[in-house]
């Protein structure tokens, strides 16, 4: 017997429009179908980035509304600079009192402030105060705030800091100008 021959017998024709209509639909895929899904993926992960802030956003709403509004309760963080002027020779006596005040405002005590009035002699423009307080260093700065609030505080000279036994004691030696 003759062995049968199992071939296709397909024309030269349609294999060239087979192989044309397999190369456009691997086109399609490689040049469409795979960019497009590559594209996606990418999406969903930008997606899921933005879900994310999102969701920590809703969640840090409260926290920065409290901060808002402690925020807008909090102190000025800027220094008074009022603009300068002069305290007249008739309210020297006052000026313990204004010291006074302004210790107890910060938090300290006053344990004395004593202008130099040998220093009035003549035409003089600035009178030295020895001023002597006990607290604590916060309380210090909100004093020093304080007395730079008063516009005839020229100047200070000098500061002394001396450690007691339950405090410190704050020694200063301020300028007011007089007029």
């Amino acid at each position: 017997m003759a062995e049968k021959k199992l071939g296709f017998n397909i024309p030269r024709q349609s294999m060239l429009y087979i192989s044309m209509c397999l190369t456009g639909v691997l086109i399609f895929v490689l040049g469409g179908i795979l960019p497009a899904g590559k594209q996606l993926n990418e999406l969903d992960e930008v997606i899921s980035a933005k879900k994310y802030d999102l969701e920590e956003q809703t969640v840090l709403v409260p926290f920065l509304k409290s901060l808002m509004v402690d925020s807008e309760k909090r102190e000025s963080e800027v220094l008074p600079l009022p603009p300068k002027g002069k305290l007249s020779r008739d309210k020297l006596g006052a000026l313990h009192v204004v010291f006074s005040t302004a210790a107890k405002m910060s938090g300290m005590t006053l344990v004395s402030a004593t202008p130099h009035l040998n220093a009035m002699a003549g035409d003089a423009q600035f009178i030295p105060v020895n001023i002597v307080l006990r607290g604590g260093v916060i309380d210090f700065r909100k004093f020093l705030v304080q007395i730079g609030a008063i516009p005839y505080i020229q100047h200070i000279e000098e500061i002394t800091i001396q450690e007691k036994a339950e405090t410190r004691e704050f020694k200063l030696k301020i300028w007011a100008a007089i007029g």
